[in-house]
């Protein structure tokens, strides 16, 4: 990220790195929500509409992403269970990466 000229301190950034920050406030987002829930479970749908600015197919990937990394569990997994009746917790790992206590630059703004 680069700064514009003129000493108006305006951060100068291309679709790339817009596009790469969004996915890193969504996944960043999703670990905060999860952790408001935590020892507890999430249902998808509440995920939804606790941010109602990331589309749905944004939000399936992500949340997909968090699993495969470790910082969240699917609680209720089971074959072709439609996406709005799955639950989600947050791992151990997952709660170190919310508090900031683990970095994940992938997660890092």
């Amino acid at each position: 990220m680069s700064w514009a000229d003129g000493g108006r301190n305006i951060p100068v950034v291309n679709e790339e790195e817009i596009r790469v920050l969004l996915i890193k406030r969504t996944r960043r987002d999703l670990l905060t929500t999860l952790k408001m829930f935590y020892p507890g479970d999430a249902a998808f749908e509440l995920l939804g509409l606790t941010m109602p600015t990331v589309e749905t197919q944004h939000l399936k990937i992500d949340l997909s992403y968090l699993v495969d990394k470790g910082y969240v569990a699917w609680t209720n997994k089971q074959p072709n269970l439609a996406w709005h009746k799955r639950e989600y917790r947050l791992t151990a790992d997952g709660v170190e990466t919310a508090d900031r206590i683990n970095k994940d630059p992938a997660l890092e703004f």
